[in-house]
């Protein structure tokens, strides 16, 4: 139900957008590649607990140079011809795609219980 509360929400967006479609289609890369590259370093965070902290830190830190240097770059060049699009487009984009990331982690974790509980009942064990 989420998903396609989501799934018709950006298609709307888009429609309803559609004249502002330079801004719309910047807040959405620009937030795809914030939110992407910043959820990447902090997963590191699960293989490595001991630097959890410095994790987090240089994703949120990741998050804002892409960000500030995304808007910087859109606003000089003068790409866009409406602010609130872009602010809007990026805002749910950044939205939408925390969620997906966050839920493909969950599934990812889930389908990795599920074979180790079928490993142990088989009673073998897996050497790592």
């Amino acid at each position: 139900m989420k998903k396609a509360i989501i799934a018709i929400t950006m298609i709307a967006l888009a429609i309803l957008f559609s004249e502002h479609f330079h801004s719309f289609s910047v807040g959405f890369t620009l937030a795809i590649i914030a939110v992407s590259c910043s959820y990447f370093i902090a997963y590191q965070a699960i293989r490595r607990p001991q630097y959890t902290m410095s994790f987090l830190v240089v994703a949120v830190l990741t998050k804002l140079a892409i960000t500030v240097t995304g808007v910087i770059w859109v606003f000089s060049a003068n790409i866009i011809h409406s602010p609130i699009t872009f602010l809007v487009a990026y805002a749910l984009f950044s939205v939408a795609i925390t969620y997906f990331i966050s839920r493909y982690q969950a599934h990812r974790r889930d389908i990795n219980d599920q074979q180790q509980r079928e490993i142990f009942h088989t009673g073998l064990y897996e050497l790592k």
